[in-house]
């Protein structure tokens, strides 16, 4: 049996747009196509709705960063996340419980000094806590890892499978053709341009329009069109705990330990860390040195961790850039293919993305906030310097 949203329909030899990837990016720029009257699209995934990191995330939500990339492009995700409930008509449960980045050292504090004056400038609302408040806000966390915190109170989390369905169901209510469990091998193209797909039976989908938003496996549908770009496939991994007395109110970055996490309605611990150099393996299931890692790392940061049970441990993969922004929008060498691509935060900006690029593929106008997105920095190397993430950029 299909799952809801998914079409059991024959695929046609044609589309205005076809969508590599059935996550919360594809899905995100199916609905914003159609809303605009644009719903000739066909979305395809080799495996099934959200099944790679759009389901298996931290599914934190903020924009106070420390870049003007960053915060324009998030905050415009933020302002969407706010409505989004609404707007899909299904409970994405969005919680505004606020996201605290955590700084433990002395540098990191000057860092949140900085970052939020910045965040001022650009009107960004945040708040400054100094030792003792951000202890008095954040009681759990371990004192010896507190020095301050930036506050953002109107941001929180989101739950991942809720977000995919409301997309997956919107999308397909207005005419997008979203088919599982067929893999893309090829690009159809003439001369230079992409005009289609080619399928693993061997089928060929012509389209005006290729969008790659095939999350880890970006690169490869990238290699397709001999299009080169710095992508890791790398691997992340999360945890999730019996359910606990309310401890942690806001989603939390520690900086300190490479760390992010939160607490769910149900008393549920869930979070992931990072190791410094990039897991490059594509395996999803779980690894015991990230658990090890986990485990070690959050019980330093919460102690009354000790001794709780694991409910669920799950991995997904990314394809993430040298400075660990995505890369959206059209490809100048290559005529016919948009990118979604290199997102380590992916569910978070997929607001953004998907009303940018949809906005891009029905008028050809390219926002300024994609256009910091877009390949041409990449081809120059013009990295942006991000400096409050919790994954650690290679730049």
């Amino acid at each position: 049996m299909a799952l809801p949203g998914v079409s059991s329909e024959p695929l046609r030899s044609g589309y205005e747009t076809v969508i590599v990837g059935a996550g919360v990016q594809g899905l995100a720029i199916a609905y914003e196509l159609a809303r605009r009257g644009h719903a000739d699209v066909l979305v395809l995934d080799r495996s099934w709705p959200g099944g790679g990191a759009s389901g298996r995330n931290g599914e934190l939500i903020r924009s106070a960063f420390a870049s003007r990339e960053w915060c324009e492009f998030f905050e415009l995700s933020r302002q969407k996340w706010l409505g989004l409930s609404s707007e899909l008509d299904v409970n994405v449960l969005f919680n505004r419980t606020g996201y605290a980045v955590l700084a433990s050292t002395e540098q990191q504090w000057q860092q949140c000094r900085a970052d939020h004056a910045f965040q001022q400038q650009l009107g960004i609302e945040s708040q400054l806590l100094e030792e003792q408040d951000a202890r008095a806000y954040l009681p759990a966390v371990n004192p010896a890892l507190v020095r301050g915190a930036v506050i953002q109170e109107d941001a929180g989390f989101a739950h991942h499978d809720s977000v995919v369905a409301g997309y997956l169901l919107n999308a397909a209510r207005m005419g997008v053709q979203v088919c599982c469990g067929v893999e893309v091998t090829g690009l159809l193209r003439q001369s230079d341009r992409v005009i289609g797909v080619e399928l693993a039976d061997g089928r060929m989908i012509r389209a005006d329009t290729v969008v790659n938003a095939a999350g880890g496996h970006a690169g490869v549908i990238n290699r397709m069109a001999n299009l080169e770009l710095p992508l890791t496939a790398a691997r992340l991994e999360m945890i999730v705990t019996q359910s606990l007395r309310p401890f942690l109110r806001p989603g939390l970055a520690a900086l300190e330990l490479l760390g992010y996490c939160h607490q769910t309605g149900r008393g549920e611990f869930v979070g992931g860390t990072e190791l410094p150099e990039p897991d490059r393996t594509s395996s999803v299931n779980g690894s015991w040195n990230l658990l090890q890692d986990m485990a070690t790392k959050f019980v330093r940061l919460f102690p009354l961790l000790a001794g709780a049970k694991l409910l669920r441990h799950w991995a997904g993969t990314v394809s993430q850039t040298p400075d660990l922004a995505p890369v959206l929008g059209p490809v100048e060498e290559v005529p016919g293919l948009v990118l979604s691509v290199g997102w380590v935060y992916g569910f978070m900006g997929a607001p953004a993305a998907g009303e940018l690029i949809a906005e891009y593929l029905t008028t050809g106008r390219i926002d300024p906030r994609m256009a910091a997105m877009g390949i041409d920095r990449v081809h120059r190397g013009d990295w942006i310097r991000e400096g409050s993430l919790v994954v650690e950029a290679e730049i």
